[in-house]
């Protein structure tokens, strides 16, 4: 494991258990070196390598896309495990580019390490829930590196799905979910007799897979569909509208299939449900010009903005705040500020501000560690021991920073939202959702 690797290990480990509200893990790989291609879907752009490789116990390197790699950038990207993978789109002759890269994914596999590669190759504009297919690079790496081994070693692929509540959104959820080992050396007859065939079939056999592991929606416009029937239902990935006495897997496993219920409907079907679709979308349209989200219309509905509990932590975070400002706070904030400015496309948002403030954070407060141990009252090693807890609990100070000012805006939206009248809007709400139900049996 290289030293950048290992740092980044640990900063993400920290700061994804910040930066997210739940985590959770479905088939957990417990170990370190295994010989696995792990394939996972691309919903979050940068956010997705960070939190599998962060999240998971396997030390992986990544396949990264080839742009990226230049001479100033390349001696960090080999630090942090990363190798170019090369596309079509990248207009060079990938076959030949490849080919290279391929050698150097056979010594990590026949090493006993671990490869993590993203088998849609691409990254939509937003959060949608479906999986596209699945690109057949994976299993070629993993039969080069059968061959040369000379098929002695035990290679496997295994499919991940992360699925994000919202990836941008802090104190959101995800739950990563992997799927059973394809072993193969168990497909050696059949490569050896027809191996692009073979590689086809693989590849079907791992996207199959992998649809179970993601929400999946097959078509996009009712993508958007399956994320208002979860908002009306309360039951599913919606970022803000759940019930949270269902756990996060059966939120999950609601969402999954929901998916599958609206994949398997007819032309038809689908047609008779666009009276209702549009009426969702009418509603939607009347919360904007209201200025409010539906989850604030339900806690005000079912007088559930729990405003005691807010203010007293507000008054309990106000010293942590304090220093989180200081140390982290301003910096997270200009950040935030430059990169929605700088990024045109928001699924790359959560993630750059992320990796920007922990190397800047860092650099910025890096000298506390030697300043203070000579300015503190006590003996030299308590105060080398209290200046290296200090130091680590900045990211809990950043977060007392960020939940202080999330909770300042939560009290302004209850006063805004209380001045509303929501009666009608509350009513077309209820017959909206009985109309869900009797359409959507599965909801």
């Amino acid at each position: 494991m290289r030293i950048l690797y290992l740092f980044l290990w640990v900063a993400f480990q920290y700061s994804f258990r910040l930066y997210f509200r739940k985590i959770r893990s479905i088939n957990p790989s417990n170990y370190f070196f295994g010989r696995t291609i792990f394939v996972s879907n691309h919903q979050g752009s940068f956010m997705d390598p960070l939190l599998v490789a962060s999240l998971r116990i396997p030390i992986v390197f990544f396949m990264t896309r080839s742009d990226v790699f230049n001479k100033f950038t390349r001696p960090f990207l080999w630090a942090a495990h990363m190798l170019p993978i090369y596309r079509q789109r990248d207009g060079v002759d990938t076959k030949v580019k490849n080919a290279k890269i391929f050698k150097k994914t056979n010594v990590v596999l026949s090493g006993k390490r671990n490869i993590l590669i993203f088998g849609e190759g691409f990254t939509d504009d937003r959060i949608q829930r479906r999986l596209h297919p699945i690109k057949k690079g994976p299993a070629r790496i993993g039969f080069s590196a059968l061959e040369y081994v000379d098929w002695k070693k035990d290679i496997y692929l295994q499919g991940i799905g992360v699925n994000y509540t919202d990836f941008n959104l802090r104190r959101s959820d995800v739950l990563i979910a992997a799927g059973e080992r394809i072993k193969l050396n168990d497909f050696r007859t059949d490569y050896e007799d027809n191996p692009a065939k073979t590689i086809a079939e693989v590849t079907r056999i791992l996207e199959t897979d992998m649809r179970s592991l993601v929400t999946d929606v097959h078509d996009p416009e009712w993508a958007d569909v399956h994320e208002d029937i979860m908002m009306f239902t309360r039951k599913g990935m919606h970022p803000t509208c759940f019930d949270d006495h269902f756990t996060l897997e059966q939120r999950w496993k609601y969402s999954i299939s929901l998916a599958n219920w609206i994949n398997g409907l007819s032309e038809q079907d689908l047609e008779k449900r666009m009276e209702l679709v549009n009426r969702i979308r009418s509603y939607k349209k009347k919360l904007e010009t209201l200025k409010l989200s539906e989850n604030e219309r339900f806690l005000t509905e079912n007088n559930n903005w729990n405003i005691i509990k807010i203010l007293i932590r507000i008054i309990l975070l106000v010293p942590f705040s304090i220093l989180g400002a200081l140390h982290a706070g301003w910096i997270t904030l200009l950040i935030k500020k430059w990169v929605e400015r700088s990024f045109k496309r928001p699924v790359f948002w959560g993630s750059t501000k992320k990796v920007i403030a922990i190397f800047i954070v860092l650099i910025i407060n890096l000298p506390l560690l030697f300043i203070l141990p000579y300015y503190l009252p006590w003996s030299f090693l308590s105060n080398c021991i209290f200046s290296s807890v200090y130091f680590l609990a900045l990211g809990l100070f950043a977060q007392s920073f960020l939940l202080l000012l999330s909770d300042i805006n939560y009290l302004n939206r209850f006063l805004f939202v209380k001045t509303i009248d929501l009666n009608q809007i509350n009513s077309e709400h209820s017959i909206l959702l009985k109309k869900i139900k009797e359409d959507f049996p599965v909801a």
